[in-house]
Formats: structure tokens, C-alpha cells, sequence
């Protein structure tokens, strides 16, 4: 998984529309499955503790446990139901998918979430839910539309170009009928390159008859901000 640096000013931008401004539990959703909600929600968690802030990072993504299995795999004691680790080296906590489908359907119920939700308030300023995608649909899936609810606020993440219109439309409708607070959606534009970025590949094409003149021109592309707009 590719990690969002904090300082970015993207980041900077979503933590005062949620965190910032006084949300403590925050759902991260999307339409459909590795559309980088998952590197959203971390990087927010991130920017969260840097405040001095204590912050739980829930992985309710049972389909795809990225988190999870990156955690399993950095430490050599087991990882028990419900267990919440400290992730010493990134400064937060975080609660691995449930694998046990007792928990499972623990979670699917909002009134016994909301329940947990007040326990975990208790020792944490606020809490950062990485949820499954709004339509996927297995056995062993926490509908991620249950989360939300319970939820202060919600994020939807697009990723431009690339996600389905009826998708996008089924998962609002999903949030609409569960009348969740969507806060708003994060367009994630990794394969809609900036104009600067177009301009910039095409120069390439000239480096080895123009090497240094290339090279300058690139560097005056990048100086005019009008340059970098997504397309």
C-alpha cells in the first residue's frame, strides 16, 4: 500500500474538514474496491497523533485487511479477537479486521457498534474507520453503510476515470437511506496526470538532442501553478 505523506496539502485540507473540525469518528468508504481509502484513511490517522491527539485506526474491511495483515506480519505474538495494538513506530492504535464471523455479525448490528464506539471513546480522542466498499457484497462483509451511520461524519473516495457512474450513484443512494453525514468525496486522480505532468513527459522526448535546454525548460514548466490542474 502506497502511503500519503501528511504534509501534503490534500491531507492538510480533509483533516480540517473532519478531525480538525471536531469530528471524533470518521468513516473512510468508497464505491468500489482499491480506490485508496485505506491510504486516506492512514494518512489522516497520521496527521491526527502528530497533534498530540490519541487516535484508533478500526479496520472494518474484512474482504481486503490490508492494515491487518501488515500488522500479523510485523509482530511475532498472535493478534487475539478484538485486540487493540499500538503501532509503536506510527504513533497510533490501531483495531485489526474481525476474522470470526460472531464478530462479524456483532458489527453488522449498529446499536452493539455504537456500543463499542463508547467504549473505545473512552481511552481515544477519536477514531478513523477504514470501512469495505460500498458494493461489495460476501458473507463475511460488514455493509460499510452501517459504519458510516454510526459514524459522525463519512468520506466517499472516487478514483477519477476509473469508477462506474451507477457505482458512484448506488453507494450516495446507500448513504441516503441510512442518512449519513457525508461530509464529502475525495477524488483520488492517480491516473488523470496533471497538464504540468503531460507537458513534462512530452519534453523527455527531446532529451537527447536538447539534454539541457530540456532540462530548464522543465524546471519553468513546473514554476506556473496554472500548469498544475488535473485533466
Amino acid at each position: 500500500m502506497q502511503e500519503l505523506p501528511i504534509h501534503y496539502a490534500e491531507v492538510e485540507a480533509i483533516y480540517n474538514q473532519t478531525i480538525g473540525a471536531g469530528y471524533r469518528t470518521v468513516a473512510i468508504t468508497s464505491a468500489k474496491a482499491g480506490e485508496g481509502k485505506t491510504t486516506v484513511a492512514q494518512a489522516i490517522v497520521e496527521r491526527t497523533q502528530v497533534v498530540g491527539k490519541k487516535v484508533l485506526l478500526v479496520e472494518m474491511n474484512t474482504f481486503n485487511p490490508v492494515l491487518s495483515e501488515a500488522l500479523r506480519m510485523s509482530i511475532t505474538s498472535p493478534v487475539t479477537s478484538n485486540e487493540i495494538i499500538a503501532v509503536e513506530d506510527k504513533g497510533y492504535s490501531l483495531l485489526p479486521a474481525p476474522q470470526s464471523i460472531r464478530d462479524v455479525l456483532q458489527y453488522r448490528e449498529s446499536h452493539l457498534l455504537l456500543e463499542s464506539i463508547k467504549q473505545w471513546l473512552v481511552d481515544f480522542d477519536c477514531i478513523i474507520f477504514d470501512t469495505s466498499a460500498l458494493t461489495s457484497l460476501n458473507q463475511s462483509n460488514i455493509p460499510a453503510e452501517i459504519i458510516c451511520e454510526v459514524c459522525e461524519g463519512a468520506l466517499l473516495v472516487i478514483e477519477a476515470g476509473t469508477t462506474p457512474t451507477n457505482l458512484i450513484q448506488e453507494s450516495i443512494e446507500k448513504l441516503k437511506l441510512k442518512k449519513v453525514n457525508l461530509i464529502g468525496s475525495i477524488i483520488n486522480d492517480k491516473n488523470n496526470p496533471s497538464l504540468l505532468a503531460e507537458l513534462q513527459r512530452e519534453t523527455c522526448r527531446l532529451d537527447r538532442l536538447f539534454p539541457r535546454v530540456m532540462t530548464k525548460f522543465r524546471k519553468t514548466l513546473a514554476s506556473l501553478v496554472l500548469l498544475n490542474i488535473s485533466v
